[in-house]
């Protein structure tokens, strides 16, 4: 079988899983987008929930080195607080419409490891805000949190089509303008 094949199972996978649930999504439904047959998805995976867990470890490095990434990319870049968080969030947007579905799959799933990955990844983020947003009385982790979950609720709506009449743009833009204001005294 075929690295092509791998991935596309797990690319059909995680859409599914995303969309439907773990328990609600079917072997038959994630075989079908794939363009591939359950007895291949089966000989690949074995059974659902190495697929499922497949999707999730693969998901999780990828959301770990993407952040990494933008940590890498911004950290002591910027010596104004407002272009850091300007930076941040558009970066923050590109990174959650890039992997909406895993984050979705993720928030929504019920996974004690993946739950302590993504509360390591929180606090890494929130000490990475701490650093480039200095003499705040903010708690960095707080914001992080604040700052993910308005990134989050856009990104579902992007992704599911709501509010079509919506201009994301002016509403990422009061968002921030309002967040600049937490730090001015």
């Amino acid at each position: 079988m075929s690295d092509e094949t791998e991935k596309k199972l797990l690319n059909a996978a995680l859409n599914v899983f995303a969309k439907k649930g773990r328990d609600a999504a079917t072997t038959k439904a994630i075989a079908e987008k794939a363009g591939r047959t359950e007895m291949t998805l089966f000989r690949k995976f074995g059974t659902k929930k190495n697929l499922y867990e497949m999707v999730m470890l693969q998901n999780m490095e990828k959301i770990q080195k993407s952040i990494e990434s933008i940590v890498k990319d911004l950290d002591g870049k910027y010596k104004n607080s407002d272009e850091f968080l300007e930076i941040y969030i558009q970066e923050m947007l590109v990174f959650y419409k890039d992997n909406i579905e895993a984050i979705n799959l993720i928030i929504n799933d019920n996974n004690s490891a993946v739950d302590d990955q993504m509360g390591d990844i929180y606090n890494y983020i929130g000490d990475f805000l701490a650093r480039n947003i200095p003499d705040t009385e903010l708690d960095s982790k707080t914001l992080v949190i604040y700052i993910n979950s308005f990134i989050y609720c856009l990104s579902l709506d992007i992704y599911y089509g709501r509010n079509d009449d919506v201009i994301y743009e002016e509403k990422v833009e009061k968002f921030i303008n309002n967040l600049k204001k937490c730090f001015r005294e």
